[in-house]
């Protein structure tokens, strides 16, 4: 029980738990109200109580100390003679609801100025009743959280630069970069990562330094962008490099509104398209060339045949260390020409990509996806050749265009000057690898067939060939017979390969393989490619290490 002006007075039920138990458990101890008392003194939460005039009839020291009064000058006084006009107001309409109504305010966040110091504080108001629950006072407990508050603020902003650079990797990894511009003050900030897209070493700071960096068609496009008070669909603009190159960026913007509902800055996002523009426009160079070839030739199984011939690699490159050899046959059944293809090309730190692929399908519209496909790779392993990465990229751009359809693809980059491999596997039948006169099918997971959903994840696989190591590639109608299921014809390959007195230059041997195992009335194209490590050390000169990737 506490004495309060005279009056018998208990904590009302809905008060917060540990007060009720304190005071009842003091109360229910057989404890006097000294004792009591002893403990609120004590207490390293401030407690008072405060009648219906707003006057203190009771502070402990806590809550003296919070306040930097001394106790004389709370009791008696009223909150506007001891405490702020902006912690008056904030306390005052509880308190108020604890009188008039029993309410009970719990963990209430308030400011207050102390000195010269600003403390933040943790409210709890409950009302204190006499025997009749009548209410009497109201009981305020505050916690001081000014520590708390200043150690929070210091983690967060550790986690705000762990988050930044979290960001900001992610950005790297997904060819995005975010801007902000203030509609206020004219300023725009930049994403590392949008410089980095950009070829800036900073970020511009007003929408003309911005423009300033966009192709001279496209500024107004950009401007759109940059200044509409409405969030934006994709508007597409180009960006222009000290280095001469020409970057293609997709920018989407959000407004920014304050509380009075007023537009205040603007948020966006651009995404690097120069790799898909250009993987785009090879293919549509390829269609356009598709179609100057079929207004040209009546015979439509001649025409596709041609176009394949025409989209497959004219040549194919000489690589220090390496034997190459490839070779195509179309299908001689009344199916048409299909979509198999293969291409070899060097990167520019002197290693050789290579792919094989099978499009779905057959005539003119797999020839057209072959031709997009081979491109799209090139494209793509230009810009970034990890196998995993190049297997990604094309899944989205099969998915998303609606005149392409499915595509098996393996692909690989290989380093001629030790003989290590990359690959990746898009739903492609395994290639053989044959050591010592043994021929085995590489074990690895494959991936999806690309274009068989939006988004697609790949792995990426390594092996080293050795010196004389044999890698063949190819597509199923190499393996595929009527009435016999495709492991028989694996094995027949791996027979072929390894029979004696096959013929030693790859190019000689390649065609007798296909000779050997190809099906005789064949319903599918085929198409091999065939690689043999070969190095020599006195000639060979390695070009340095190849760069991560």
């Amino acid at each position: 029980m506490w004495f309060v002006d005279g009056k018998d007075a208990q904590f009302l039920d809905g008060a917060p738990v540990g007060s009720i138990d304190l005071a009842r458990g003091l109360a229910g101890s057989g404890r006097s109200l000294p004792e009591i008392t002893a403990v609120i003194e004590r207490a390293p939460v401030g407690f008072a109580v405060v009648d219906e005039q707003m006057r203190f009839l009771y502070a402990n020291p806590e809550f003296v100390s919070l306040h930097g009064l001394a106790a004389r000058d709370h009791v008696g006084r009223t909150l506007s003679e001891v405490v702020s006009p902006a912690y008056e107001a904030a306390v005052e309409r509880h308190v108020t609801e604890v009188l008039g109504a029993g309410a009970v305010h719990r963990d209430v966040e308030t400011s207050a100025e102390v000195g010269n110091t600003r403390k933040q504080l943790l409210l709890n108001l409950f009302p204190l009743c006499d025997n009749e629950d009548e209410v009497i006072a109201a009981v305020i407990a505050v916690q001081d959280l000014t520590r708390s508050h200043e150690v929070a603020e210091l983690e967060g902003l550790r986690v705000q630069a762990e988050w930044t650079d979290r960001l900001d990797r992610t950005q790297r990894a997904g060819g995005t970069g975010s801007w902000e511009s203030d509609l206020r003050t004219g300023r725009v900030v930049w994403s590392a990562n949008l410089c980095r897209i950009a070829g800036v070493t900073h970020s511009p700071n007003t929408l003309d330094e911005v423009l300033a960096l966009v192709h001279p068609d496209d500024v107004e496009r950009a401007r759109a962008s940059l200044t509409l008070h409405t969030a934006t669909p994709d508007i597409e603009y180009r960006l222009c490099t000290s280095d001469g190159r020409v970057v293609v960026v997709n920018s989407i913007a959000e407004p920014v509104i304050d509380v009075s509902g007023s537009v205040v800055a603007l948020r966006g996002m651009c995404v690097d398209r120069t790799a898909r523009r250009t993987a785009e426009a090879d293919a549509r160079a390829a269609a356009v060339r598709a179609d100057e070839m079929t207004a040209r030739l009546r015979d439509e199984r001649q025409i596709v045949l041609q176009l394949q011939r025409a989209l497959l690699p004219p040549s194919i490159p000489a690589v220090e260390a390496t034997e190459l050899a490839v070779a195509y046959q179309p299908a001689n059944s009344s199916a048409g020409v299909g979509g198999d293809f293969y291409d070899a090309f060097p990167l520019s730190d002197g290693r050789l990509a290579i792919a094989v692929g099978d499009v779905i399908g057959h005539d003119i519209e797999a020839a057209v996806t072959m031709g997009r496909v081979r491109s799209a790779i090139r494209a793509y392993a230009m810009q970034d050749p990890l196998p995993d990465r190049v297997l990604r990229d094309l899944n989205l751009l099969v998915f998303s265009s609606g005149d392409m359809t499915m595509t098996t693809v393996f692909y690989g980059v290989y380093t001629p000057w030790d003989g290590t491999l990359r690959y990746a596997n898009a739903g492609h039948p395994h290639p053989l690898l044959v050591r010592g006169g043994v021929a085995r099918p590489m074990a690895h997971r494959h991936g999806l067939i690309a274009g068989a959903v939006h988004h697609a994840e790949y792995l990426a696989f390594e092996t080293s060939l050795r010196p004389e190591d044999l890698l063949i590639v190819y597509t199923d109608g190499l393996v595929e017979h009527r009435d016999e299921d495709i492991d028989t014809g694996v094995e027949k390959l791996c027979a072929a390969v390894t029979a004696p007195h096959l013929p030693e230059r790859l190019d000689d041997l390649v065609p007798a393989v296909i000779s050997a195992v190809a099906p005789e009335q064949g319903r599918d194209d085929v198409c091999v490619l065939a690689l043999r490590h070969r190095p020599d050390p006195p000639k060979f000169t390695a070009p340095g290490p190849a760069p991560t990737r």
